[in-house]
C-alpha cells in the first residue's frame, strides 16, 4: 500500500478533492486503516486554517480500495478546545 495510491483512491472516488484540499500527513496504522489530515486550500487562512481528517479502511484483496469510515472537518480553534477538555 502506497501512500500514493491511497490518496489517488480516494480522490478518483470523489472522497477528497485535490482542487480543494492538500494533503498534509498520512499514518498507517497496523490494523489496515490509515489516518489522512489535509488542509483546504480555498477556505481559511494560515492564521486560521481549516482541516479534514479522514479515517479510512485499506482494502487489498483482488481489487485495491479505500473506504472511508469516518470523517470531521475542523479549525485550530476546536482542537483546542477539544484538549482542554480530554486532558485529565
Amino acid at each position: 500500500m502506497d501512500i500514493r495510491e491511497i490518496l489517488q483512491k480516494l480522490h478518483e472516488k470523489g472522497e477528497v478533492s485535490r482542487e480543494t484540499w492538500k494533503p498534509l500527513s498520512v499514518k498507517k496504522n497496523k490494523d489496515g486503516t490509515v489516518d489522512v489530515l489535509y488542509k483546504n486550500r480555498l477556505i481559511g487562512t494560515e492564521e486560521d486554517p481549516v482541516f479534514l481528517w479522514i479515517y479510512a479502511n485499506v482494502v487489498e484483496d483482488e481489487e485495491f480500495d479505500v473506504k472511508v469510515l469516518e470523517r470531521i472537518t475542523f479549525k485550530k480553534e476546536d482542537i483546542k478546545w477539544i484538549l482542554r477538555y480530554a486532558q485529565p
